[in-house]
């Protein structure tokens, strides 16, 4: 990763399991970063104490389910942004990254873990060096358009999401090799869906 003077995440959306969470605060005290939690039947929050200020990551919980409460960040801090970054890619959570240094400012666009856009904006010039293949064709936009229960769709669709995100999880601990494959085809058909659900 490199050395930014500025890295500002907006419209982050994150959801751990618990493990994940326990994982988290791992990496924040391997890294150095002095740390305390609290923990209610509602609420998780971290709190991490960096050279620059006080990062505080606040969860609502659902059970053994915590989604990140906290839209936006502005970090400083080389360490805190490196495990912030990890772990979102790691969830396949969503957020958009703006990295400022020398005067030159690049924009990622993360969706389900991965950059599907990066540009990188110096002074008046704009230039975009990664954007992911389009694998949505004008006929399933045409579609997504004309459906009428994309708004009652989508609180479903986000459900299935992560039901499959918890079927992959607990796959993957097991070692199913097979269940693993299942999930990813029917999560990559998800993730379609959403992207045409959400134009």
């Amino acid at each position: 990763m490199e050395t930014y003077e500025v890295m500002e995440y907006t419209n982050i959306t994150l959801q751990f399991e618990r493990v994940q969470i326990e994982r988290l605060i791992e990496a924040f005290v391997e890294a150095g970063l002095p740390i305390s939690w609290k923990e209610t039947k509602r609420y998780f929050t971290l709190s991490v104490q960096t050279t620059w200020t006080t990062q505080r990551l606040t969860f609502d919980k659902y059970g053994n389910r915590f989604k990140l409460k906290n839209k936006s960040y502005n970090i400083k801090d080389q360490k805190f942004a490196k495990i912030l970054q990890h772990f979102i890619l790691e969830v396949r959570g969503h957020a958009i990254l703006k990295l400022l240094s020398n005067e030159q400012l690049v924009v990622q666009n993360i969706r389900y873990g991965e950059p599907i856009r990066i540009i990188e904006i110096k002074g008046p010039n704009k230039k975009i060096l990664f954007e992911k293949e389009c694998i949505v064709t004008m006929e399933q936009v045409i579609e997504a358009i004309q459906r009428k229960d994309a708004e009652e769709r989508i609180p479903v669709l986000k459900m299935e999401l992560d039901y499959e995100l918890s079927r992959l999880f607990e796959a993957m601990e097991k070692g199913d090799v097979n269940q693993i494959e299942s999930s990813k085809q029917e999560l990559e058909k998800l993730r379609v869906e959403m992207l045409l659900l959400e134009i």
